[in-house]
């Protein structure tokens, strides 16, 4: 790699494999540049990941600013747009379209790009496969300012669901390709798995030349094709759940498992009547967690733009100026709030149809006492930090199982900072999603997600759930290569064909 060459250009592209070097690539980089460097991507969890990797290059922090697309696109639409019809931000498929629009625009002002100029000396773009059209056309704006390295890989575009991807073949003809990354560096670092990064690289080629892929002859060290039923993952004590126990659990204490992602794949299934249903979401997840992990020892990966996040802030919202109103306000607070947040079942355990239940014991007695005065206190006096109490109550006191920590920790957060700013509880999860959007969220442990919420990442082990059930191979490819140590593939099948 000819970083120097790499920089020096106004536009240039590097073309990098999973696993490749990336990331490593852009922290170096910075060793060849002078002034400070803006670096974009796509996903909070990617600007952890590259904030990371620069920090152990130690690399004064002035010396660059990392951050998603839009949150960068929407900074300048906030500052400087002055319309009134901004989409609200929980419309997502409405409102990043429109921020980038405008961001565009205002990058175009000859104002804003002295403004860019006299802030960043450079700018490098990641994962530029996932960037959309209209994503492109603001990098392009920002290139007339800025010195544009971008780096992406089209095998593993997968963010297409907001507009079409831009191609590599056909868009990006002004910049300047470098040679591509070659070598599987993950998996060639001390310790890990070299025959597997090996074995990735050949995967890579059959994917591209719209082969499938046979693992019933496999020999190499970590790779794992475990044979399972359909809909085997459903049945309590089938080989399947035993597998995975052995691998959450971890009863003989193998270090690599204690870096484990295990992926849900996202597909179509037909119904009955012939139609078809996205499988795969948070319900879903939520739900296969539930069944596999016991011990809880596995964190349950969100988007950072979910849609339930913004709607329950709103609902809250609207309790806060009509619980006052309400006939039965234990029945609307449980039905609109808390059977969002907690397990419904366990719920009523404590409420009945008209309120909090008579129970009997002294010590639930006492529980149930302690719930219907705080309700009431939300009722006479309804802010974000009385909906809290109530929330801690189920919580702490009550020992309620929550669905999602991810999401009931955002509400906790946005109640707080909604109380404390005198704000809607809607603006403060807004501004909360935004924070985690500009600095980053690291992911470590053992943790569920989907390809589109851990593209970018690696963990020591990684094992795919009903890999034959995916109907991409872009989706496929990411998920096999995020793992440094081990894979392990469960399936139906032991040849796996995502070109449907």
């Amino acid at each position: 790699m000819d970083y120097q060459t790499f920089v020096d250009g106004d536009k240039t592209l590097l073309i990098a494999p999973a696993g490749y070097g990336k990331t490593y690539t852009i922290a170096e980089c910075l060793k060849y540049t002078t002034g400070r460097q803006l670096i974009l991507t796509h996903t909070h969890a990617g600007v952890a990941a590259i904030k990371e990797k620069i920090k152990e290059f130690s690399i004064a922090p002035n010396q660059y600013n990392v951050e998603t697309i839009s949150s960068f696109a929407q900074k300048y639409v906030n500052a400087f747009y002055t319309g009134t019809d901004t989409p609200d931000q929980d419309n997502s498929s409405e409102y990043h379209p429109f921020i980038i629009d405008k961001a565009t625009i205002i990058f175009k002002s000859n104002v804003i790009r002295n403004v860019i100029k006299a802030t960043y000396a450079g700018l490098f773009v990641d994962e530029y496969q996932d960037c959309t059209k209209i994503q492109h056309e603001m990098i392009l704006a920002l290139s007339k300012s800025l010195k544009t390295h971008i780096l992406g890989d089209h095998l593993q575009g997968i963010f297409d669901f907001n507009g079409d991807l831009v191609d590599f073949d056909t868009d990006l003809s002004v910049f300047k390709k470098v040679p591509d990354l070659s070598i599987p560096y993950r998996w060639r670092q001390k310790g890990n798995n070299r025959a597997l990064g090996d074995k990735l690289k050949e995967i890579r080629n059959l994917l591209e030349d719209n082969k499938a892929l046979d693992f019933s002859s496999n020999s190499i060290e970590g790779l794992y094709l475990i044979k399972v039923k359909p809909n085997e993952i459903y049945e309590a004590g089938s080989k399947y759940r035993k597998c995975l126990d052995k691998l959450i659990l971890n009863p003989k204490h193998n270090p690599d498992f204690d870096s484990l992602l295990i992926i849900f794949p996202e597909y179509d299934k037909v119904n009955d009547n012939g139609g078809k249903i996205r499988k795969g979401n948070i319900d879903d997840r939520a739900k296969i967690r539930a069944q596999i992990d016991y011990s809880k020892s596995l964190t349950l990966l969100e988007a950072i733009d979910d849609k339930n996040f913004y709607l329950l802030a709103k609902k809250i919202d609207a309790l806060c100026l009509s619980i006052g109103r309400s006939i039965k306000p234990e029945k609307r607070i449980k039905e609109d709030v808390l059977e969002k947040i907690f397990q419904k079942t366990e719920l009523n355990n404590w409420f009945t149809e008209n309120g909090v239940k008579n129970k009997r014991g002294d010590i639930d007695k006492a529980k149930a006492a302690a719930l219907k005065s705080t309700i009431n206190l939300f009722v006479s006096k309804p802010s974000p930090q009385n909906m809290k109490n109530i929330i801690l109550e189920l919580k702490n006191n009550l020992k309620i199982k929550y669905k999602r920590e991810g999401f009931l920790y955002a509400i906790l957060n946005a109640l707080i900072h909604a109380d404390l700013e005198g704000i809607s509880v809607y603006e403060a999860m807004k501004n909360h999603r935004n924070i985690i959007r500009r600095s980053g969220r690291i992911i470590k442990g053992k943790c569920i997600g989907t390809t589109l919420l851990t593209k970018g990442l690696e963990f020591d082990t990684v094992a795919i759930l009903d890999a034959d059930k995916f109907d991409s191979p872009k989706h496929l490819y990411v998920a096999l290569t995020r793992c440094c140590k081990k894979l392990i593939i469960f399936s139906s099948k032991e040849v796996l064909s995502p070109y449907k």
